[in-house]
Protein backbone atom coordinates (compact mmCIF):
# COMPACT_ATOMS: atom_id res chain seq x y z
CA UNK A 1 0.00 0.00 0.00
CA UNK A 2 3.11 2.65 -0.08
CA UNK A 3 3.42 2.61 2.99
CA UNK A 4 6.14 1.40 5.45
CA UNK A 5 5.83 -1.53 7.85
CA UNK A 6 7.96 -3.94 9.94
CA UNK A 7 8.33 -7.60 8.98
CA UNK A 8 9.55 -10.62 10.76
CA UNK A 9 11.35 -13.67 8.49
CA UNK A 10 10.36 -16.94 9.93
CA UNK A 11 12.06 -19.74 9.40
CA UNK A 12 10.26 -22.90 8.44
CA UNK A 13 11.76 -26.34 7.38
CA UNK A 14 10.94 -26.97 4.26
CA UNK A 15 9.54 -30.68 4.11
CA UNK A 16 7.16 -28.89 6.81
CA UNK A 17 6.18 -25.82 5.14
CA UNK A 18 5.05 -28.08 2.08
CA UNK A 19 2.88 -29.84 4.51
CA UNK A 20 1.63 -27.25 5.35
CA UNK A 21 1.25 -25.97 1.84
CA UNK A 22 -1.49 -29.08 1.27
CA UNK A 23 -3.95 -27.53 3.80
CA UNK A 24 -4.96 -24.45 4.14
CA UNK A 25 -6.42 -24.55 7.34
CA UNK A 26 -3.14 -25.99 8.65
CA UNK A 27 -0.84 -23.34 7.24
CA UNK A 28 -3.32 -20.40 9.10
CA UNK A 29 -3.14 -22.09 12.02
CA UNK A 30 0.47 -22.59 12.14
CA UNK A 31 0.68 -18.62 11.54
CA UNK A 32 -1.42 -17.72 13.76
CA UNK A 33 0.07 -19.20 16.51
CA UNK A 34 3.35 -17.93 15.09
CA UNK A 35 2.39 -14.56 14.98
CA UNK A 36 0.52 -14.96 18.22
CA UNK A 37 4.04 -15.75 19.80
CA UNK A 38 5.66 -13.40 17.69
CA UNK A 39 3.86 -10.60 19.49
CA UNK A 40 4.12 -12.38 22.89
CA UNK A 41 7.84 -12.73 22.64
CA UNK A 42 9.13 -9.04 21.22
CA UNK A 43 5.13 -7.42 23.22
CA UNK A 44 4.51 -5.75 19.86
CA UNK A 45 0.76 -6.03 18.51
CA UNK A 46 0.21 -7.49 15.25
CA UNK A 47 -2.63 -7.39 12.43
CA UNK A 48 -3.63 -11.53 12.55
CA UNK A 49 -5.17 -10.59 8.86
CA UNK A 50 -3.77 -9.45 5.72
CA UNK A 51 -0.52 -11.51 6.07
CA UNK A 52 1.00 -12.80 3.10
CA UNK A 53 3.43 -15.85 1.94
CA UNK A 54 5.99 -14.95 -0.99
CA UNK A 55 5.36 -17.09 -3.74
CA UNK A 56 8.18 -16.71 -6.35
CA UNK A 57 11.02 -15.45 -3.15
CA UNK A 58 11.60 -17.34 -0.43
CA UNK A 59 12.56 -13.92 1.59
CA UNK A 60 13.51 -10.46 0.98
CA UNK A 61 16.67 -8.80 1.75
CA UNK A 62 19.17 -11.03 2.27
CA UNK A 63 19.41 -14.23 4.65
CA UNK A 64 21.69 -14.99 7.07
CA UNK A 65 22.32 -18.42 8.60
CA UNK A 66 20.78 -19.93 11.33
CA UNK A 67 21.53 -21.83 13.96
CA UNK A 68 19.61 -24.46 15.96
CA UNK A 69 20.44 -24.80 19.60
CA UNK A 70 21.27 -28.29 20.17
CA UNK A 71 19.73 -29.22 24.28
CA UNK A 72 20.96 -31.74 25.48
CA UNK A 73 18.61 -34.81 26.07
CA UNK A 74 17.09 -35.58 29.79
CA UNK A 75 18.58 -37.99 32.05
CA UNK A 76 16.67 -41.04 33.46
CA UNK A 77 18.13 -41.41 36.77
CA UNK A 78 16.49 -43.99 39.53
CA UNK A 79 16.75 -42.20 43.00
CA UNK A 80 17.67 -43.72 46.12
CA UNK A 81 14.25 -44.71 48.88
Amino acid sequence: GGRGCTAYDVVVNSDFFRTLQADPLYLEFFLTVAMEGLSEKYGVELELTGWRVLRNRKFLGSISAQNIRARSRPHIQELPG
